[in-house]
């Protein structure tokens, strides 16, 4: 029975396979297991994320807070240029 079968090793994953030599269809299959972080590696990985997304909590922050200060001096000018037109025009629902 085993005759009937192939057994092949898959050089990009290094999966063993076994094949039946009529059909060509996979019988059965053994994924190579992945090597499993070591709790340093991990810790690691998990201090670099950290220190990523502070990073970008300060830059987003900092950009927050350049937008208000450049709403904040549209808003002044725009009071500027109110207080200097003066006249506020005549609305239809004033002339009632």
């Amino acid at each position: 029975m085993s005759s009937d079968r192939l057994e092949v090793l898959c050089p990009c994953c290094e999966t063993k396979l076994q094949v039946d030599k009529f059909t060509g269809e996979v019988i059965w299959e053994e994924k190579k297991e992945k090597p499993k972080a070591s709790l340093a590696d991990m810790v690691k990985n998990l201090d670099s994320q950290r220190k990523e997304q502070e990073n970008l909590f300060k830059k987003r922050s900092q950009s927050e807070k350049e937008r208000d200060r450049i709403l904040q001096e549209k808003f002044k000018e725009a009071q500027k240029n109110v207080d200097k037109l003066g006249d506020i025009p005549l609305r239809d629902i004033d002339l009632d």
